[in-house]
């Protein structure tokens, strides 16, 4: 079965993802995907070696896929990347 993929092309930036993460109970984090927008519960964040690029696990909580777990490539620089649907959290 194929993945759904989502690019992202606006979020959040270093601060709010790392402050997401340290409470993924009350915190969120809202991502621009294509034509539609979510908000999202972050449970894992590795950054890369260069420091703005994050691999980020988490569920959304709304939009459209609202309830889906999603595994994505982020960058805060850039503000974009891609996630895929039904992985992980």
């Amino acid at each position: 079965m194929a993945r759904t993929r989502l690019n992202i092309t606006d979020g959040p930036d270093k601060p709010a993802l790392q402050f997401a993460l340290a409470y993924p109970d009350r915190e969120r984090v809202h991502f621009l995907l294509g034509d539609d927008a979510a908000d999202a519960q972050i449970v894992r964040i590795e950054e890369m070696a260069e420091g703005f690029t994050f691999e980020i696990k988490g569920r959304l909580i709304s939009g459209l896929y609202k309830g889906q777990p999603f595994q994505g490539i982020y960058s805060v620089e850039t503000r974009s990347g891609s996630m895929a649907l039904g992985v992980g959290a």
